[in-house]
């Protein structure tokens, strides 16, 4: 394949670079094909915004040009490698946006001047979408790894880093990551990456906090990130005020501290959506819009200044105007670029998962230079150490302002007259409903359903008072005269009525013949039960009321 010139000779570096277990490696920030590369969930965009930063790597002596991913942990490549060896296995890989899928096999690799003699890796089809020479290198966990799994978890299989680290004992199990921006129009986007090495003049990063990285359940370990805690309300918003929000992630104890995934792979944060809302909704002329090319995200005036801190383990953390609002090359009503930017943290829509809130892209990671300890994470490690993560601040507020001002503002520093407002009554806000907890997204229906459920238990608790009250009171009056203390048939009152297979007894025969003038009374006794019972007695039936009523018509028993 043919190669830039730059890429030559940064590969001629690589081949001299002398053999220490160390290195430091510049990349490069170039404009990405829009569709490649899609975890940064731009795919549609200008490709001079569409930002990757590349590194170069050999596989069997053939050189690939690969993204640098901290949010994955498969390695794969566009194109043959001459040699290769087929291990029968086939994976795939899903990204936030877009997956690869093919052939494992693995082939000796270079990468930052470390060998691994096979290293196992994806081999894609080449297609317009992948273009052969290009690829990916995630540098995340080796437990999320796909090729990992399909080898069934062997050695061979690991990740890159993990690989290198395994192979050189005496290596310290980190990485670092500076990406950044500059004035030189060739080179906008440098960056650097080293493993094992701190980058010269950034000593002051090892005496950072060091933030534990969160450990997912087991049952959802392919999702393991480099994922940190934020301080309890650590974003400063616009405003200078802190940004209140609630966590969805179940395990974290302070409910006011938001997980954040390091993540290489996006170019815009993903955040909250009340986040989102609360650093550019007051900001005049801004408009939540769902655009073809991004999604839903906020736009508003390039030359709004708008300047975000986060705060990691009490250290402050502000982030450059130039990447809160960003100059994604959009068009405004009028046809015209550059007066139409985009707010870079963009609420959350792809890549979320129950393991984490956020995930800090490159318009973050611009303002901090990141170190990852991967600590017993490495596969086989017999030191038990936890991983962490380590940011040291390179963004000056002073500096970053002078800078907005002549870039959207011509060296003429407007941002005095800057204003916050309320939304536009047009304007439509997204709701932040990933961000609220279960029971706030659902607390109509959990009121109908309690409420319906407390209506069952009552009616249930009802009834059966009134039985137990049914039962109390039949023991209370006790069986009438002649009644039997068998329960043979159903009970009402005083009296037992035998069902029609029992034979009548010859005493009852003899009181049931002839007519009684008292018949009407006598079954008025019955209408009224309760009043009877209180007034005289069952004892007193007969006294009161002359006897049992008498018919005339013939006995049916005289018949049998």
């Amino acid at each position: 394949m043919t190669l830039p010139q730059r890429s030559l000779l940064l590969f001629a570096l690589l081949n001299v670079a002398s053999n220490v277990a160390a290195l430091h490696l510049s990349l490069r920030g170039e404009p990405a094909p829009s569709h490649i590369y899609k975890r940064d969930h731009l795919s549609g965009l200008d490709n001079g915004q569409n930002i990757k930063y590349f590194a170069n790597i050999t596989l069997a002596g053939e050189l690939f040009s690969v993204s640098i991913d901290t949010g994955s942990s498969d390695l794969w490549v566009a194109g043959d490698v001459p040699g290769a060896k087929d291990t029968g296995a086939s994976t795939s890989v899903q990204y936030a946006i877009g997956d690869v899928k093919g052939p494992v096999k693995t082939a000796p690799l270079n990468f930052l001047n470390f060998t691994v003699p096979d290293q196992a890796y994806i081999q894609v089809k080449p297609s317009s979408d992948y273009p052969a020479g290009q690829g990916l290198i995630g540098l995340g966990p080796n437990v999320g790894s796909n090729v990992h799994d399909t080898l069934k978890k062997q050695p061979s299989g690991d990740t890159v880093l993990d690989r290198i680290f395994r192979q050189n004992t005496s290596t310290p199990n980190y990485l670092t990551v500076l990406l950044s921006r500059s004035d030189d129009p060739a080179e906008q986007y440098p960056g650097d990456i080293t493993v094992s090495e701190i980058i010269p003049g950034m000593e002051n990063i090892t005496s950072q906090p060091k933030l534990t990285v969160n450990t997912v359940p087991s049952s959802r370990s392919g999702g393991q990130h480099w994922q940190v805690l934020l301080d309890s309300n650590g974003i400063i918003g616009p405003d200078g005020h802190p940004i209140t929000f609630d966590t969805k992630v179940s395990s974290t104890k302070n409910k006011t501290q938001l997980t954040a995934v390091m993540d290489t792979g996006f170019t815009l944060p993903q955040v909250p959506k009340n986040v989102s809302n609360a650093i550019y909704s007051r900001i005049d002329g801004a408009k939540f819009e769902n655009l073809t090319l991004t999604g839903p995200i906020w736009t508003l005036p390039c030359t709004a200044e708008v300047n975000v801190t986060f705060k990691f383990g009490g250290v402050h953390l502000p982030v450059h105007p130039l990447d809160t609002n960003i100059d994604l090359g959009l068009t405004d009503e009028s046809g015209s670029k550059g007066k139409k930017c985009a707010g870079a943290f963009q609420p959350i829509t792809t890549g979320a998962a129950p393991d984490f809130d956020m995930i800090l892209g490159m318009a973050f990671l611009r303002n901090v230079y990141l170190l990852i300890n991967s600590g017993d994470f490495v596969d086989g490690t017999k030191t038990k150490a936890a991983p962490f993560a380590q940011l040291l601040s390179v963004t000056d507020p002073a500096a970053a302002h002078l800078d907005f001002v002549n870039v959207r503002l011509n060296g003429a520093d407007t941002t005095g007259d800057q204003m916050f407002t309320a939304p536009a009554p047009d304007t439509p806000v997204p709701d932040d409903s990933d961000n609220k907890s279960f029971f706030s997204r659902h607390q109509t229906l959990i009121i109908i359903l309690i409420a319906a459920v407390g209506g069952v238990v009552l009616l249930i608790f009802i009834v059966l008072a009134f039985l137990s009250w049914r039962r109390q009171r039949n023991r209370r009056l006790g069986p009438g005269p002649g009644s039997s203390t068998t329960d043979t048939g159903f009970t009402y009152g005083y009296s037992t009525y035998q069902p029609l297979e029992h034979g009548a007894p010859a005493g009852e025969m003899q009181q049931v013949q002839g007519y009684h003038p008292g018949a009407a009374r006598a079954a008025s006794i019955d209408s009224q039960p309760e009043t009877l019972h209180a007034a005289t007695g069952p004892e007193h039936l007969e006294d009161t009321y002359g006897g049992p009523p008498k018919y005339e018509y013939p006995n049916p028993w005289d018949r049998r």
